[in-house]
């Protein structure tokens, strides 16, 4: 597992800052920015770095080894703490803009808590401008769109700087309306995002259910019909549970019928972490063992035109000739292979494993394709 914090050591107790890192070979120098930092190996102690910025030195421990040149950091010196905010050459950087959350879904991965994350959005801002050309930035929480009008006015600021960024936003859909609707077009002309919106179930019980709020199906769809009428680009995603895996070739039917606009159709395999942990005797479903549900699905919405993708979903669990829609999704930094994967002529096509995936949760059909 890839860490994403750090322990430090603050000369001086500043503010919160953003700074870019500069490895540098010993006895090299650098003068400073206003965003940078430049770093020295400490000799003899690996994974160790002396470390300057406008903002004051600092000694930062990382594990051996570890990449650093290039990531985009945030510093917190009253907690002793880095955070890597952009891993130079990853395509899994994402933003958690705040952990607080309006829904409590039932197998959610990153629990909400009820924190002040105000503070954190003009240093991410910062850290967004400061990444390298090209980068795909990932937008998450909890629920982003609690901070709307933060949220819609940094990637328009950052719009006018920045042409060469995408921006990829995880959202429940429950908190647009239709006066922001000249703004998200307006923003949709000039930014490339992405909004993730789940949809559980074409039943309004079972959607609701999942996300413990009542209504939210609802809302959803009102604002999935608004998102699309400002020329949004939409992923559906769907979470596969117990609760709701038979319901998925009817979804498939629902969602080309009633919401064709949308751009893609992601499937998901539970991640085995957080509520989902909690609830795993009443959510799990092995779907290595029985992929009919899923398989349905996806020939439904190929069949309708609707691009279908199946997220978390190791390619040996799935038969052959769906293994096409599995995407590389789990994040660099959090994903593993098991013992059985050494022989798999497929392991670099596939997604892996969670890292937290063991005994507990294990599907009964791994094993390497030949």
């Amino acid at each position: 597992m890839i860490p994403l914090r750090f322990k430090a050591d603050f000369e001086t107790n500043t503010d919160p800052f953003v700074a870019k890192l500069e490895v540098l070979p010993s006895g090299h120098t650098r003068t400073l920015g206003d965003h940078h930092a430049v770093a020295w190996p400490r000799t003899g102690l690996a994974g160790t770095w002396d470390c300057r910025s406008r903002n004051g030195d600092f000694v930062l421990h990382t594990t051996a080894g570890e990449a650093i040149d290039g990531d985009v950091l945030m510093c917190i010196p009253a907690s002793d703490v880095v955070e890597r905010l952009f891993r130079r050459g990853s395509h899994h950087n994402s933003l958690l803009l705040t952990e607080r959350c309006d829904q409590r879904c039932v197998m959610c991965s990153q629990p909400p808590r009820d924190t002040e994350d105000a503070w954190r959005l003009p240093l991410y801002e910062q850290a967004i401008a400061l990444s390298d050309p090209g980068t795909l930035v990932g937008i998450t929480g909890g629920e982003p769109t609690l901070y709307k009008d933060e949220l819609l006015g940094m990637i328009e600021r950052l719009a006018g700087r920045r042409t060469d960024l995408s921006y990829h936003v995880l959202t429940n859909g429950q908190h647009f309306a239709v006066d922001d609707y000249e703004r998200l077009k307006g923003l949709h002309r000039r930014a490339s995002i992405v909004w993730g919106i789940p949809l559980y179930s074409q039943h309004e019980g079972t959607h609701d259910r999942i996300v413990d709020k009542a209504g939210a199906f609802g809302r959803v769809l009102e604002n999935l019909f608004l998102l699309g009428s400002t020329k949004a680009r939409i992923e559906l995603r769907t979470v596969i549970t117990a609760l709701n895996v038979l319901d998925l070739p009817g979804l498939a039917s629902f969602v080309a019928k009633h919401i064709p606009f949308v751009s893609d159709w992601a499937i998901m395999g539970m991640e085995p972490t957080g509520y989902a942990l909690a609830n795993w005797d009443r959510l799990f479903f092995d779907h290595s063992a029985f992929t009919r549900p899923i398989t349905n699905a996806l020939e439904i919405a190929t069949l309708r035109g609707l691009r279908c993708h199946l997220y978390n979903v190791p390619r040996c669990t799935i038969p052959r000739r769906y293994r096409s829609h599995c995407a590389d999704s789990i994040s660099d930094w959090k994903k593993k292979y098991l013992p059985e994967c050494g022989n798999c002529s497929e392991k670099s096509l596939c997604c892996g494993f969670f890292e937290w995936y063991g005994p507990k949760f294990e599907w009964s059909q791994i094993t390497p394709i030949s």
